[in-house]
């Protein structure tokens, strides 16, 4: 049944673009049920008055301001917690589709040995094990990334409004404020990956993290847990450092075996080309599981390159 669902998705869909379908979304959101257990972090809301009619929502500068009213305190506890100078100024952010799990990693500088910030639930992501290959397959793409953060947008699942009783609500084109990141999915390694596999097929694009629980490929949250994501996302120091970066992997290389999980999945790659594939995505996974230093991710020849920064 979901591979039939995918298949009329793709016939509407182009990743999460602007131009999805949203009833079709809407349709796609409830095959998704969100994780529960106690090892998410929560981040309590403080209570506010509403947002002052006349007020800019849609404003970047509003948009930090309030997330930082609702947030901040828990958010600046948790630092405190897990030894984090407050707000942290570099930000890398791992997802494992399978377990629909998304941790936050921080520190003071890039060279710092990286601290584990939060994890949080993944409300809705294509959680099947392999890299997306082609526009309007709904997959989630597998890899290095980088996240732009980008305001507006024309679909209602972009769309938050910031006061205590209605952030939970489903969003509303032009209600409230529009926040999302992006990732420059597809890179060069990815355009090639497509053109061996399926020759000219359009790889796709417009993968996005965002909140209202929806997603035909991309990463989504429950709104309030996304506020904490795109909030790190603001204190991460792009100036310095570039846009946040993103690791996408398909599960937990630790508790999950590669030549079994290639043959559970549909994919237009074969068992062995997933397994060669996985075996490249996890040496970055082994090398931040040993120390916990931000990865610099290069290729060449269509493999991966990965070393610690200093």
């Amino acid at each position: 049944m979901r591979y039939i669902l995918i298949i009329f998705i793709s016939v509407f869909l182009s990743a999460c673009s602007d131009s999805q379908n949203q009833k079709v979304a809407q349709i796609y959101n409830k095959t998704f049920k969100e994780p529960k257990g106690s090892k998410f972090t929560v981040f309590e809301i403080d209570t506010l008055a509403d947002i002052k009619k006349g007020t800019n929502e849609k404003s970047s500068a509003f948009i930090k301001y309030r997330l930082e009213q609702l947030i901040g305190k828990s958010y600046r506890k948790r630092c405190e917690e897990t030894g984090i100078s407050y707000p942290p100024k570099y930000v890398m952010f791992r997802m494992f589709k399978e377990e629909k799990e998304f941790e936050i990693w921080a520190s003071a500088k890039r060279s710092d040995t990286l601290k584990l910030l939060a994890v949080l639930p993944v409300c809705a992501v294509d959680d099947e094990a392999g890299p997306k290959l082609q526009q309007g397959d709904g997959k989630t793409p597998e890899g290095f990334f980088s996240c732009k953060i980008l305001y507006g947008s024309s679909n209602w699942f972009m769309w938050i409004k910031l006061n205590n009783k209605e952030i939970d609500n489903s969003g509303n084109v032009g209600y409230g404020s529009s926040f999302k990141m992006c990732i420059d999915y597809p890179i060069t390694i990815d355009r090639n990956r497509t053109r061996k596999i399926l020759g000219k097929a359009d790889p796709g694009g417009a993968i996005c993290l965002h909140g209202n629980c929806v997603t035909a490929g991309c990463i989504s949250f429950e709104n309030r847990n996304f506020l904490p994501v795109f909030l790190s996302a603001r204190y991460h120091n792009s100036k310095t450092y570039g846009y946040p970066k993103i690791q996408i992997f398909p599960f937990r290389f630790s508790e999950n075996d590669k030549d079994e999980m290639s043959t559970k999945v549909y994919s237009e790659m074969s068992p062995e080309q997933l397994v060669s594939f996985w075996s490249e995505i996890e040496k970055a996974y082994n090398l931040f599981e040993k120390n916990h230093k931000a990865i610099k991710v290069n290729f060449t020849n269509n493999t991966y390159n990965f070393s610690e920064y200093q």
